[in-house]
């Protein structure tokens, strides 16, 4: 399986007749707002989702979390819909200009791909919930390497 990837940035033209061309980035993937974590149950069950395959969690531009499993949809055919007369409402109501791919300026806060992404996120943004959780699991990152590394986790 291809690793998932963030389309590539283009500027929206609104006279483009076809400003999907090249691009299936919304068919790609499916998310669901998910309740903001807030204790180490929480968190524990974020790390189980984050351990799986193409499994993601982001934090969007309005603080509101997201599991997003990174799966193409079975009707996708190089790039193509071929589903597209019967596609469902959400597919027929998505506006092209609000596609990632055009980069309208709201871009996710906070974006896991691992579960040493979301431990090193606990580690800086929320170190007493990083303690309890490593007390519990035995996290296998020290909080002060996952502090002082590169932040993977920010867009």
């Amino acid at each position: 399986m291809t690793e998932f990837k963030l389309p590539e940035p283009k500027v929206f033209d609104p006279k483009d007749p076809n400003p999907c061309s090249g691009c299936s980035h919304c068919c790609e993937y499916i998310a669901f707002e998910i309740d903001t974590p807030q204790n180490v149950k929480d968190f524990r069950r974020l790390t189980q989702d984050l351990l799986h395959q193409n499994v993601w969690v982001y934090v969007d531009d309005e603080n509101m979390w997201h599991l997003q499993f990174n799966t193409p949809c079975d009707k996708l055919l190089n790039q193509r819909c071929d589903y597209y007369t019967y596609r469902p409402n959400v597919c027929r109501d998505y506006a092209p200009e609000e596609c990632s791919r055009y980069g309208d300026g709201k871009e996710a806060l906070y974006l896991f791909r691992s579960p040493e992404h979301l431990y090193q996120y606990l580690a800086v943004k929320r170190p007493v919930l990083f303690d309890q959780l490593d007390r519990l699991t035995s996290i296998p990152f020290s909080k002060k390497v996952l502090q002082t590394t590169s932040k993977a986790y920010v867009f």
